[in-house]
């Protein structure tokens, strides 16, 4: 059961990592190279409401994303929640974790092209990425992260 867990959660996280790259690929196509979509002048009104948004949306999902898993997981933890029924609180709890923190690397990717290569929007997809890359599932972490606070580890 944790290896298919493990798979479910590898499959949202390496899925995000192409959305980002295929968010790159379609917007430096649109703007780019056939300019279907006009760029937004980053100072205009809109653009700074753009980047006010990523980068509060960056902000808010990468902590909140990290330190939000463990405080929810930690919760169903004391309430006694243990077996399979925590295997699938993991599993979500873990999938929201990814989505929320990878779609600011997506829309840091988008604002970037949107907004002219402004590359403050490039530094917040960044940061998402980063906090993206604590998340990769493995069966070590998966361990630790189920154990409880005492060192015992996890057995289903």
């Amino acid at each position: 059961m944790e290896k298919k867990v493990n798979n479910t959660l590898n499959c949202f996280y390496y899925g995000f990592y192409v959305l980002i790259v295929a968010a790159a690929v379609l917007m430096w196509h649109l703007l780019v190279k056939t300019q279907q979509v006009a760029a937004i002048d980053k100072m205009s009104a809109l653009g700074q409401a753009m980047q006010y948004v990523v980068i509060g949306y960056v902000i808010v999902s990468v902590a909140g994303g990290l330190f939000g898993f463990k405080k929810l997981l930690e919760r169903n933890k004391k309430k006694g929640v243990s077996g399979e029924e925590l295997l699938n609180k993991y599993r979500g709890l873990g999938i929201a974790r990814i989505c929320i923190i990878g779609i600011g690397a997506v829309l840091g990717i988008v604002a970037f092209y949107w907004l002219g290569g402004y590359t403050s929007m490039l530094w917040c997809a960044g940061i998402s990425v980063i906090g993206l890359y604590f998340c990769k599932p493995t069966l070590r972490k998966m361990e630790i992260e189920l154990s409880d606070n005492s060192g015992q580890t996890y057995q289903n």
